[in-house]
């Protein structure tokens, strides 16, 4: 393997876990002198092409990191007061626009179109001292705004490690770290949904730390303790009818706390190409579920597994990338509750179904430059009672690294629910410096 290539491999992972080399090197406090901070590279070997031409989807229009080698983002463009990577302590602020217009025609449901805003997103983030980098995501919601994200980096434990604190979305395989509208896709995938929520903002505290294997490897690892690491309910669910999960409130037990690891690692495989494993759990060790009428069942557990493979490659040029990637889930434990008896309002009607269910996604994305891109995902799921799938086809147009435009084209299926399709198009803009957590 070349000097050269080594050097990225180790300056990308120093990149995407530990920013606290480079405040340095920035900050005059810090007792360094002020320079540039390196260029985050595209993918295995040097830039052939402008950096404005690279392969992968434009870095506004997605997580400021990203797996290192992998086809997924462009040069770093600073957009803003300030980067993550400067000595200044000013906030930088986003704007995030994500609207969708669909026509759908379901089987046992509603047909038609619609028009709707999915997300407008308020976003700040900036140093607070040489060792702590903050941040925070605010949405609209229908009665206000509401944080989804708000937490505190931590870097003074050494340059391979971070200690993050505050709200923030679970560390689990490399999708849920990402907000919906970052996504490659239109929709979280289906088993992620089912399994642990389309967003899970867990309110606690995370370690991050990583160590280096010869020259092209890199591992991480990471736990979390979280007040609560549930993701969001369904607001259309009806509370008298649909089982609903509660945590202990007020002080609490360490049964109480929910829990998340992650063990992930990447290598070079070949010239070109980047090859990603992972491993990761969520972990409720006590719940109760219930109804408006009274309490279903208390003292229940679960646990969801996750294993992970991430593929990237990209072209001699720079020019073209590939990205192949799936996850495979285990759902097990005390995983819901069924109607047995008549009366679904009754909670003495509902039984625990303790059980472990598996779920998978799929997905194969090319970029022929850095502006256009096709991929197809496919993802199918166990959940009590049912047994669902979902195939998604899209487009993707970047018009710059602040706008893109999404042509999708869906198709789902229930055993209870029967099929359905859907047409959808997807319009995102950004204004600012846009970024969220770790997601490799």
């Amino acid at each position: 393997m070349s000097t050269s290539r080594s050097l990225s491999v180790r300056l990308a992972a120093a990149l995407t876990l530990t920013p606290l080399a480079l405040a340095q090197q920035d900050n005059p406090a810090a007792g360094k002198d002020s320079a540039p901070p390196p260029a985050n590279l595209v993918g295995p070997g040097p830039l052939q092409v402008p950096a404005s031409e690279a392969a992968g989807q434009p870095n506004s229009q997605g997580t400021t990191f990203v797996t290192p080698g992998m086809p997924t983002l462009g040069r770093r463009v600073s957009s803003g007061q300030v980067t993550r990577f400067t000595n200044d302590f000013n906030p930088a602020f986003s704007f995030i626009v994500d609207a969708e217009a669909n026509v759908s025609e379901q089987e046992n449901g509603p047909d038609g179109a619609d028009a709707f805003l999915r997300v407008f997103e308020l976003g700040a983030n900036a140093w607070v001292d040489p060792n702590a980098w903050a941040y925070f995501t605010a949405v609209a919601e229908d009665e206000g705004i509401g944080v989804e994200e708000a937490a505190v980096h931590y870097t003074g434990f050494g340059n391979k490690n971070v200690v993050r604190a505050g709200r923030f979305f679970i560390d689990f395989g490399k999708q849920m770290q990402t907000h919906v509208h970052d996504l490659r896709t239109l929709e979280r995938p289906l088993v992620l949904r089912e399994y642990l929520g389309a967003e899970v903002a867990g309110e606690g505290a995370q370690w991050d730390s990583w160590t280096t294997f010869g020259d092209a490897t890199v591992v991480r690892w990471s736990l979390g303790a979280f007040a609560s690491a549930l993701g969001e309910g369904d607001e259309d669910a009806d509370p008298a009818t649909t089982p609903a999960i509660s945590l202990a409130e007020d002080a609490k037990r360490v049964d109480d706390f929910n829990y998340t690891a992650r063990l992930t690692g990447f290598t070079e495989v070949g010239e070109r190409g980047t090859l990603q494993l992972g491993a990761s759990a969520r972990l409720v060790p006590n719940y109760a579920l219930g109804l408006d009428a009274g309490p279903i069942a208390e003292d229940l557990s679960s646990t969801v597994y996750g294993l992970d493979v991430t593929y990237g490659w990209v072209g001699e040029t720079g020019l073209d990338s590939w990205t192949f990637g799936g996850e495979f889930l285990f759902n097990t434990g005390d995983v819901g509750a069924e109607l047995v008896g008549a009366d679904d309002t009754n909670p003495a009607d509902y039984a625990v179904v303790d059980d472990s269910l598996t779920g998978f996604f799929a997905y194969g994305d090319y970029a022929w430059d850095r502006f256009n891109a096709v991929g197809v995902q496919v993802s199918q799921a166990e959940v009590v009672g049912d047994e669902r799938s979902e195939l998604e086809v899209y487009y993707t147009r970047m018009f710059s690294e602040f706008h893109r435009l999404r042509l999708v084209l869906g198709a789902s299926d229930s055993d209870v629910d029967g099929s359905g399709s859907k047409l959808a198009l997807q319009y995102t803009t950004i204004l600012g410096a846009h970024g969220h957590g770790v997601n490799w």
